[in-house]
């Protein structure tokens, strides 16, 4: 960072803060043209700080998610107005699985004026915030908490998740990627393609997958972020979810 511009390590400040930056929003920041910016990113890419994604630049594709801490600070608005609409659209008296996930720890936290819920949730973050609030039941499976993730994704999550059924499953994922289209009747198309959730590992898909599986009702919460974000285990197509909630989504 130190052979950086004080414009550059700018640059770098606001990535980290929204995992992803438009050409067109950092040449109106720093009130300069595209074909600065472009050549500033192409410096911080050669350092390998930084990927262009989509007509504008982002984080380092990484085989592990950031610290949890890394990850709550990121976007924190936006995921706290995405909170509020899922909270908003959760009914009393039900059931409710919750994923793993900073934007699912701030969904508990916009559930406190709710009544009746029984919450199984692998999140401790989610868990810790809802223990406080005397009208709700929560649950929570054995395991090692992940220090990175604040979260529990041991094997024995999947059947924990199996005894339960609940009315709405609400994960999130670290990306979502477009995909060729597949079926289990037809082959891969590369004409026909569809944007799939994904996770950095095969355990986090694993228990999201468990989560789907046993929820009438499947949701899904995604920052605008997750469009520039490179991960490598399928989840779910996000046309499998009754209701993707994002700022980034045209759909329910």
């Amino acid at each position: 960072m130190d052979d950086l511009s004080t414009r550059q390590q700018q640059i770098m400040t606001l990535i980290h803060k929204q995992e992803y930056c438009s050409i067109e929003e950092l040449a109106q920041q720093f009130e300069i043209t595209p074909q600065t910016i472009r050549r500033d990113i192409n410096l911080l890419c050669q350092q390998g700080i930084a990927m262009r994604h989509h007509g504008g630049v982002g984080l380092p594709v990484t085989l592990s998610n950031r610290s949890y801490d890394a990850r709550q600070i990121t976007n924190k608005d936006e995921k706290q107005e995405i909170a509020k609409n899922v909270a908003k659209a959760i009914p009393n008296g039900c059931t409710l699985f919750l994923g793993i996930g900073t934007t699912i720890a701030c969904i508990a936290e916009q559930l406190v004026n709710h009544r009746e819920l029984r919450v199984v949730t692998n999140n401790f973050q989610a868990a810790h915030t809802l223990s406080k609030f005397e009208n709700i039941e929560t649950w929570i499976p054995s395991g090692r908490i992940r220090a990175n993730g604040g979260d529990i994704v041991d094997d024995t999550v999947l059947n924990y998740f199996s005894q339960f059924a609940a009315d709405i499953g609400i994960i999130g994922c670290a990306g979502i990627s477009e995909l060729p289209y597949a079926s289990p009747q037809t082959t891969y198309s590369a004409e026909k393609k569809q944007d799939v959730a994904m996770e950095h590992e095969l355990r986090e898909a694993r228990v999201s997958q468990a989560i789907l599986e046993n929820s009438q009702q499947t949701w899904l919460v995604a920052n605008h972020t997750k469009w520039q974000r490179k991960a490598s285990t399928k989840v779910a197509a996000l046309c499998q979810f009754e209701r993707v909630f994002s700022n980034n989504f045209k759909g329910n």
